[in-house]
């Protein structure tokens, strides 16, 4: 699907207005992060996490002590 836009002036920088439509389809939400790969190709950059971040969110309620699964059952080393 084509879709031209207008490039604008925005404070001392350019900016363009992406249609509801357009960004629906290629998943752009307020906030995305957006590579520009050319004129013609404009797709979301996903955010990598670091596992530090990622645990750092959990919250308490969800954070689980050692769980006791019994004896071992077979020729396991534990």
């Amino acid at each position: 699907m084509p879709t031209e836009v207008k490039v604008k002036k925005w404070g001392s920088s350019i900016g363009v207005l992406i249609p509801s439509q357009f960004a629906k389809m290629r998943h752009i939400e307020t906030g995305s992060v957006v590579d520009l790969e050319s004129l013609q190709v404009v797709k979301p950059k996903r955010r990598r996490y670091t596992i530090g971040e990622l645990v750092a969110g959990y919250k308490p309620q969800h954070r689980h002590g050692q769980w006791n699964l019994g004896a071992p059952v077979g020729k396991e080393v534990w």
